[in-house]
């Protein structure tokens, strides 16, 4: 498979833009896309796949670190978990559809772990919200949106 590289590409670039290090992999894809030589399911498969990985290592760094949010090194600013607590705190489990939202999503995922949401659905409403941004961007290179 010649494209097994870009596929892997795919993959990590989604990985990191799921988890708290600022990337994009929706943009990547994109140009990937327009070059009109790779398959669009198969990069919507690495990217989805990249982004599940990535917002369990926000669960986990959310779980295990925040003991740790007031140290400077720490990843997501105070102010954004407060705002990301809130959201929690006003409307619950379902905060976590708004997980692919930039900016306030990587909090919202950290918040998730810190409070200690059940993984199994945490994975679910989480992975899927960020990976419906890859499926709009198909969408959008399909010209259907």
């Amino acid at each position: 498979m010649p494209e097994l590289h870009i596929l892997i590409f795919q993959f990590f670039i989604s990985l990191i833009s799921a988890s708290i290090i600022p990337a994009q992999g929706e943009l990547v894809m994109l140009a990937l896309l327009a070059s009109g030589k790779y398959t669009a399911w198969l990069l919507l498969c690495a990217g989805c796949a990249g982004t599940f990985i990535g917002v369990s290592i926000n669960w986990v760094l959310g779980r295990y670190l925040s003991r740790f949010q007031q140290e400077k090194w720490f990843p997501v600013k105070s102010s954004y978990i407060e705002k990301a607590k809130l959201l929690f705190d006003r409307h619950g489990r379902a905060t976590l559809l708004l997980a692919g939202i930039p900016l306030i999503g990587d909090p919202i995922t950290i918040v998730a772990g810190a409070l200690k949401v059940n993984f199994g659905f945490y994975l679910l409403t989480a992975g899927l919200s960020k990976c419906a941004r890859y499926g709009l961007v198909w969408l959008l290179y399909l010209g259907i949106v």
